[in-house]
């Protein structure tokens, strides 16, 4: 071998270990109490690699909640160079990315983070449930076995004989506004009820992966839900155990259907009478079918609060009149059901403000608090 093309292959060698070493990276993630875990090149490239669009970045937030956080007060950010900046998480979650190469983006601004200490908010302590609860809840009170691989609990412990199981999903309502408007006087059926549970969501916060993770009682993580354009999980749901156990399911939905509900008899509603809304349409299939044959699982979704919070924001006097409409359905739905049934009432996702009006999918909690309210009759 030429001394030439030693010299060639040793300046490669060199070439190829810095190569390999700058593409390495970690930052730590540390909570109050410490070390927690740690963001890395392989962890931003695994939900880079899940997503169904091609894309070189993801939303910080997505990594902290794999990280274990869900509502979050504030993050400290120490760079490169050991110096320590404080944002406040709702001011920045929205358009925060972190790319393959470790580089954080704010807005305009790059940061290469050695540390992110997160504070999280005491919001926390207030958590009753979660949406992966649902289910097992569900399955639990008709007699199901539990569904495998669930997160979820079942979080009813009364022995009571339920004959059937009524679950009623409010699509994007948001916390806050809806607890506003039920200490106000403005809800009359939900000011009635005795517990509306502050509740949490799944990240992302919308409708595919809220409803992989109802239908699991697991994680996107365990489902493989991760975001928009996932129709449909793998995994056993509680559609499908009822029926393999011999049980009936219904779904009665809107205009379209989000999320694959296999093995329910499912009921598309449409805008049959032409005024520019499903909710009125899905009433009234819901009450036909309790009418003449209630199922042993009834599941009922209501999508105009979502829309009007897309089309005008939470604090419009459409998202509110919405709400009043879906309040005023489920007190009808609630009339009409006979006894010894177990109604569960639940939003998939929360909602806030933008410049156009409103939208979701956040790790804040506007997106991710949601009301999960338990009803018996």
């Amino acid at each position: 071998m030429t001394k030439l093309l030693k010299l060639f292959i040793c300046v490669l060698l060199v070439i190829l270990t810095t190569i390999g070493c700058t593409s390495r990276w970690e930052i730590a993630v540390n909570d109050s109490s410490g070390n927690l875990n740690t963001i890395t090149k392989k962890s931003v490239g695994i939900h880079i690699d899940n997503s169904v669009e091609e894309v070189e970045s993801i939303p910080l937030g997505q990594l902290l909640y794999a990280s274990g956080f869900s509502l979050i007060d504030q993050i400290k950010i120490t760079d490169q160079y050991g110096i320590d900046t404080i944002y406040n998480w709702d001011d920045i979650s929205e358009y925060t990315t972190i790319n393959e190469s470790g580089v954080i983006l704010i807005e305009d601004v790059e940061i290469t983070a050695d540390i992110i200490t997160v504070s999280e908010s005491p919001l926390l302590n207030e958590i009753s449930y979660s949406i992966m609860d649902i289910s097992p809840t569900a399955a639990s009170v008709l007699g199901l076995p539990a569904l495998s691989n669930a997160q979820g609990q079942n979080v009813i412990l009364e022995n009571e004989n339920w004959n059937q199981v009524v679950m009623i999903l409010m699509d994007g309502v948001q916390y806050e506004k809806f607890s506003t408007m039920v200490n106000d006087g403005i809800l009359p059926f939900f000011k009635n009820q005795d517990d509306i549970n502050m509740g949490l969501t799944v990240y992302p916060p919308i409708t595919t992966s809220a409803t992989a993770a109802l239908l699991t009682g697991t994680n996107p993580e365990q489902n493989g839900v991760f975001g928009y354009g996932y129709r449909s999980t793998e995994l056993t749901t509680l559609f499908d155990l009822a029926v393999n156990n011999g049980l009936s399911v219904v779904a009665v939905e809107g205009a379209s259907l989000p999320f694959n509900l296999r093995n329910a008899e499912t009921i598309l509603s449409g805008d049959k009478d032409g005024n520019g809304f499903s909710d009125d349409n899905v009433l009234s299939n819901s009450l036909e079918i309790i009418q003449n044959k209630l199922p042993d699982l009834l599941y009922i979704h209501f999508h105009e609060v979502d829309d009007m919070g897309h089309s005008y924001g939470e604090n419009s006097m459409e998202y509110e009149d919405a709400l009043i409409r879906v309040d005023n359905y489920i007190e009808q739905i609630y009339q009409s059901l006979p006894e010894y049934t177990l109604i569960i009432i639940f939003a998939d996702h929360g909602m806030h403000t933008t410049s156009d009006g409103g939208n979701h999918g956040t790790l804040t909690a506007h997106d991710l608090i949601i009301p999960i309210i338990f009803i018996t009759k």
